[in-house]
């Protein structure tokens, strides 16, 4: 990973781009020098200036960051350069310790859904896996360092994962992950440390219900134990005994049932949460808990159970009022309040029924917008998780917890101090201290501020950079973006043009990007259309993975992103040349 990645990201960018360039202006540049046989740049950096939050309660106000190799080496008001070192003027920024997240699927695509598997001949008895029992399956061999799912939460602010499979009731075993690199072996920080489970059901064969989860990881787990009984004594003295069978299944639970590894729920329900600490109860395994949306009405039973707990990051959306439904501040203050004793008698009260509805659908919201400030209060510590959670949500839905009580320390000790106690690598992440993985975020504000954008992403070393130009806003008002366009991608190696061609209408658009200087084109897939909001998806030979750009129409102007998977974004922008009638435009 160090060698694929000694060079920074955005030149890396840039190269990719340029050989973009090339694919669209003359394909033989395919032989021509590709990036990594160009010489390595530093790995040294140092931000200099810089408000620095160490740790929750930490600050040094104005100081400097030098990281080397991959580690942060230095850290203070007084601290010798590196001759080296890229420097970086960070006098208003602000530098925080990567974010740990406590479990999602990072860096491993959902696999696509197999609707013509053939029905079990024993619905009641089916194959494990077809019954979504695979607990031998490991994260690590499923890792793809160029899933848009690594760039997306690295852009967030978050620097390792504990990743899991897709799946059911038993997905497989989770590795905590590093967000960088092209080597899915070099991604990983520690394997093999949890195994994890939801109350996920099979689809049309048992287990297909929550009990019915209950009911086959009990059987599983007193079956393994069974197997790891007759396992021991084998392995203490094997003369004059049969060899025990393996199975792969039930021995994915000895590292369980040995204490090396918890098993992690996760929990949509309150019900789901209870059923898991039954579960721990009953059999006594290690328990790690995420999810927890319903926690609020569990605060007792949390405490009491004593385990590790990963709050999720998915907060339910503000509802959409109706036109109907925009009052003024009078009744505003009238729907304030739910009242559980209204009726209505006649349909003259409608009104005040559907005041009150609203009333109850926001005190609900409100529930789980301060249960995270609940599990504080209560003295509980956790991490987050970004499972079900859009990463570009989680800035705001960390400022809405936060405006529901949480404090700024304890949202800020969720993602990095109390996260890697949790997850057991305080000694590697969760500080700005000499020693550690030089894993940071840089942001243009204190982080929980409304306007605070991300500068850079430090992971493992390696610099990850990030445009915070405020980005014209999506609107609902649709646009009409057939025509010629003539586009510009702007990168650390300077700016490539070309046309975009649109044809089509909302909802059946198509497209080709091409170059200038060649008549050969690419073809778009997934072009789409929401308001203004266009956006389109293409390969190119030589190129890693899918390019996907996004930008805003406004008039006959585009502007936006393109994101080169692993690398990250570019800006985008085009005028439109010609209209869909083939006119040109003055």
């Amino acid at each position: 990973m160090i060698a694929s990645f000694s060079r920074t990201p955005a030149a890396r960018l840039g190269r990719l781009l340029l050989t973009l360039s090339a694919l669209l202006i003359a394909p033989t540049l395919l032989l021509a020098q590709t990036a990594d046989d160009l010489p390595p740049v530093t790995r040294t950096y140092a931000l200099e200036n810089a408000r620095i939050v160490q740790a929750p309660g930490r600050v040094i106000e104005r100081g400097t960051v030098v990281v080397h190799d991959g580690l942060i080496v230095a850290v203070g008001t007084d601290v010798e350069i590196p001759f080296d070192a890229e420097r970086i003027a960070a006098d208003s920024l602000v530098v925080y310790a990567g974010f740990l997240d406590g479990l999602s699927h990072a860096g491993i695509p959902k696999p696509k859904e197999e609707n013509n598997q053939q029905r079990p001949d024993d619905p009641g008895n089916p194959p494990d896996d077809y019954a979504g029992i695979q607990p031998q399956r490991d994260a690590r061999t499923l890792l793809k360092p160029d899933d848009k799912s690594v760039a997306d939460l690295r852009a967030a602010g978050f620097g390792a994962a504990l990743t899991v499979p897709h799946g059911r009731m038993l997905p497989g075993s989770g590795a905590l992950i590093l967000l960088t690199g092209d080597d899915p072996d070099a991604m990983v920080l520690r394997g093999d440390v949890a195994l994890f489970a939801q109350f996920e059901g099979a689809r049309g064969v048992y287990p297909a219900t929550p009990m019915g989860v209950m009911a086959k990881m009990r059987q599983l787990y007193r079956e393994a134990e069974r197997r790891h009984l007759i396992q021991q004594r084998y392995d203490a003295d094997p003369t004059g005994l049969e060899r025990p069978p393996y199975d792969d299944v039930h021995y994915a639970f000895f590292p369980v049932l040995e204490g090396k590894k918890p098993i992690l729920f996760y929990t949509d329900e309150a019900l789901e949460t209870y059923r898991a600490l039954r579960l721990q109860r009953d059999l006594g395994f290690p328990l790690v808990l995420a999810g927890l949306k319903q926690s609020f009405d569990q605060i007792d039973a949390l405490k009491a159970a004593g385990v590790p707990l990963f709050f999720t990051l998915d907060l339910p959306k503000e509802p959409k009022k109706e036109a109907k439904a925009k009052q003024d501040s009078v009744e505003a203050a009238m729907a304030a309040q739910y009242d559980p004793t209204l009726r209505t008698a006649t349909y003259r009260d409608l009104e005040a029924e559907r005041r009150n509805l609203e009333a109850r659908r926001q005190e609900s919201r409100a529930r789980y917008l301060k249960n995270a400030a609940m599990l504080h209060e209560a003295g509980l510590r956790f991490g987050f998780s970004t499972m079900d959670v859009k990463p570009a949500d989680i800035h705001k839905n960390l400022r809405l917890m936060i405006e529901h009580g949480l404090p700024e320390d304890a949202a800020l000790a969720a993602l990095t101090t109390d996260a890697a106690a949790l997850l057991g690598v305080s000694a590697m992440l969760g500080t700005v201290e000499p020693g550690k993985i030089a894993n940071l975020v840089v942001t243009t504000k204190p982080y929980f501020d409304k306007d605070a954008k991300i500068k850079y992403v430090f992971v493992d070393g390696v610099k990850y950079e990030y445009d915070t130009k405020a980005k014209p806003k999506k609107s609902g008002e649709a646009a009409n973006p057939a025509g010629t366009w003539s586009y510009t991608i702007s990168s650390p190696m300077g700016e490539f043009d070309g046309t975009l061609t649109l044809e089509g209408t909302p909802g059946n658009l198509r497209g080709t990007l091409s170059s200038s200087q060649n008549p050969g084109a690419l073809e778009l897939r997934d072009v789409t259309l929401d308001g203004n909001e266009l956006s389109f998806s293409f390969e190119a030979p030589g190129m890693p993975g899918t390019l996907t750009v996004v930008a805003v129409i406004t008039g006959d102007a585009m502007e936006g992103t393109i994101t080169v998977p692993g690398m990250g974004d570019a800006p985008f922008s085009a005028t439109r040349t010609g209209g869909p009638d083939g006119r040109a435009r003055p």
